[in-house]
């Protein structure tokens, strides 16, 4: 049996390919996905989810600052850096058409692991930098 830190760094490998079947065979059936936009439940809505942001961003690119483990899990702190080509549907603002923007965010994940599968992901990191980047929100002063 794998180790939940092999399992989630597949499951990395498979998002940076732009794999996102690989990426959904890769959650449980009934896993359970946080992220800053909301819950996404079952592998269906957690695939929907990554291809939607695939197809929002191109040229990804993601530094593991670093990795820890559990016996259940792993944890990754780390920075995403891509350019905005396609349209992102952003709960609660709507449906925003390519910035041709590069944005760089900084945050952490936890994969929570049950047999060889993620059974629950949670993502953090800061949505108002991200749309800020993006230029759908002015900055802060």
């Amino acid at each position: 049996m794998a180790t939940p830190r092999q399992i989630t760094d597949r499951l990395t490998e498979a998002l940076l390919g732009g794999d996102i079947e690989a990426v959904a065979s890769g959650y449980a059936v009934d896993a359970v996905l946080v992220a800053p936009e909301g819950t996404f439940r079952g592998r269906e809505q957690v695939e929907e989810y990554w291809r939607a942001f695939r197809d929002a961003f191109s040229d990804w690119s993601l530094t593991i600052a670093r990795k820890f483990d559990s016996e259940d899990a792993a944890m990754d702190e780390w920075t995403f850096s891509a350019t905005h080509t396609g349209e992102l549907d952003i709960p609660g603002v709507g449906t925003a058409a390519p910035t041709g923007r590069r944005v760089t965010i900084r945050g952490a994940d936890v994969g929570i692991v049950a047999g060889d599968l993620v059974a629950e992901h949670r993502m953090y990191y800061d949505q108002v930098e991200f749309l800020e980047q993006l230029g759908l929100m002015p900055a802060a002063a």
